[in-house]
């Protein structure tokens, strides 16, 4: 648990850093991809506070993980604007999907 909360500290100060020397990038596509290194963080920490089984946990880790690199990369070449924003939408929709996918692991794990 320590070691998530301690390499996401890690990337975003990183990327808060590169945000500020970097000019090309935009302090919006900054504030989207610390967004997404802050809630992906915190789903990867419930899924291990939460009671779920240890290969749901390793599971959603895994998943959390992906789609976190995958919308952190793809928040670079986010549109610079927030209406009319299909990139904000879709991040939206993966985390909802995403906050369901956990809640359903960790409401099985209690069950059984």
């Amino acid at each position: 648990m320590k070691r998530i909360l301690i390499i996401s500290i890690i990337i975003l100060v990183a990327n808060l850093l590169a945000g500020l020397v970097i000019t090309a990038y935009s302090p919006l596509n900054l504030l989207f991809t610390s967004m997404v290194i802050v809630i992906n963080t915190m789903l990867l920490a419930f899924a291990f506070i939460g009671r779920a089984e240890s290969t749901h946990r390793l599971s959603l880790g895994f998943i959390f993980a992906g789609v976190g690199a995958l919308e952190f990369i793809t928040g670079f070449f986010a549109p610079e604007q927030w209406t009319n924003n299909w990139w904000l939408l879709c991040t939206i929709i993966l985390t909802a999907v995403q906050s369901i996918l956990l809640f359903l692991a960790v409401y099985y794990s209690k069950e059984v």
